[in-house]
């Protein structure tokens, strides 16, 4: 049997923990064929895989099939796009991709949009309790950090829903989830839409700057050295996209944990503080975070296994969360559980630069959730979870508010 652990398969998309399980227990280091990649389920080798300068973030080309299957120009164009996404880069480019966005998402002025969360979130809250059943996801988590980071980035809000669309189609290439040639040709075409609508935003910026990241992007750049118009465009895409996907997947998750255990709902509203602990332990028990992958610059070795130079290696995220190893009883959910230390948002240079506006618009939204809708209850015993290996979350969650 070429895939005894059962991955990538429905039901492994559903509930992978028992699979992650066992490639702990049996095989922490596993050859996929598959997918030509490596496996590391433990917690230190994920963590390591995150820190050594010898895996190399370039990516790409994994990623995308073969140029000669009838795709040679969606290759080439989403190749090019992807390959100027910071994510996919390594240092000295890394940094020069990183750094003029490291003031707009500095702790001051993340801060300094909590007014603007709660103003939203709220507003999203009174339209719910209006109707009292909702989904959750498309009605709440997907909502407010779309217009958030639609606000922090200076894309118009009418523009909004397009991007949504279009971030969807273009994140399903590095989740690989769907067919490849529908998702590498819808990919394409949203990638032409962004690169239409960001030239023209990109243009306004420049004769008439404001305070919004799109003018520190396109006026700055790092040792004076100014982005590229294709670099400021595939910047934003990977900005608007992240900025919302992860997000709503972290209240999302965090709010089936949070339903699916009345005990630590109540013991939630007993002790408001419990907030901030609980939404780190919903990231560590249910990560958004799915695989992430570097490749091998020489011969590495974790678990006593080599890999060789060139090697695609992927660290699992979720099942490193889960290592009984680092955390007792590690699949309990348990908000009151002490030193979380997730590694849902990465370790050394790519750590996520949105953590802390993850983590804000979460406490906001979740936060009004629990004190403004104490009856709230799920409306599903089962959900249609994402099926790609970049994020893991729900497509939709519907709940009653009363």
């Amino acid at each position: 049997m070429s895939n005894p652990y059962g991955l990538l398969t429905p039901e492994f998309f559903r509930n992978p923990y028992p699979a992650y399980a066992r490639l702990r227990a049996d095989e922490p280091v596993h050859h996929y064929p598959e997918l030509g990649a490596w496996l590391l389920s433990r917690y230190d080798d994920v963590d390591a895989l995150l820190r050594d300068r010898r895996m190399s973030a370039e990516r790409v080309g994994p990623l995308l099939p073969r140029a000669d299957a009838g795709l040679a120009d969606e290759v080439a164009l989403l190749g090019r796009f992807f390959g100027d996404w910071m994510v996919f880069a390594d240092a000295p480019d890394h940094t020069r991709l990183r750094a003029p966005m490291t003031r707009t998402f500095s702790a001051r002025n993340i801060a300094a949009l909590e007014p603007f969360i709660t103003e939203r979130a709220g507003r999203l809250i009174e339209d719910a309790l209006e109707v009292g059943e909702f989904d959750l996801i498309e009605d709440m988590a997907m909502p407010l950090p779309l217009a958030v980071i639609g606000h922090v980035l200076g894309v118009r809000p009418a523009d909004l829903p397009d991007f949504k669309q279009w971030s969807m189609e273009l994140m399903a290439v590095p989740a690989m989830s769907g067919e490849p040639e529908a998702r590498m040709r819808a990919a394409t075409a949203a990638v032409r839409n962004m690169e239409a609508l960001f030239t023209e935003l990109i243009a306004e910026r420049r004769s008439r700057p404001t305070d919004d990241l799109l003018s520190v992007l396109v006026n700055t750049g790092a040792d004076g050295r100014p982005l590229t118009d294709e670099e400021l465009v595939s910047t934003c895409a990977l900005i608007l996209a992240a900025g919302h996907e992860t997000t709503a997947n972290v209240i999302g998750n965090g709010m089936i944990a949070l339903l699916t255990h009345p005990d630590q709902l109540a013991a939630l509203r007993a002790d408001p503080d419990l907030l901030a602990p609980a939404i780190e332990e919903s990231m560590r028990y249910d990560s958004q975070s799915g695989w992430v992958g570097r490749i091998t610059t020489e011969e590495v070795e974790f678990g006593g296994v080599p890999i060789p130079a060139g090697g695609l290696v992927f660290g699992l995220i979720g099942s490193a969360n889960r290592d009984e190893r680092v955390f007792t009883d590690a699949d309990r959910f348990d908000i009151k559980r002490p030193a979380v230390r997730h590694l849902t948002f990465g370790h050394g240079l790519h750590v996520c630069l949105g953590a802390a506006l993850a983590r804000l618009e979460a406490r906001i939204c979740m936060g009004l959730l629990v004190r403004r809708m104490p009856d709230l209850r799920l409306l599903a015993d089962e959900f249609e979870w994402i099926e790609g290996i970049a994020l893991r979350g729900v497509v939709h969650l519907p709940v009653a508010a009363r």
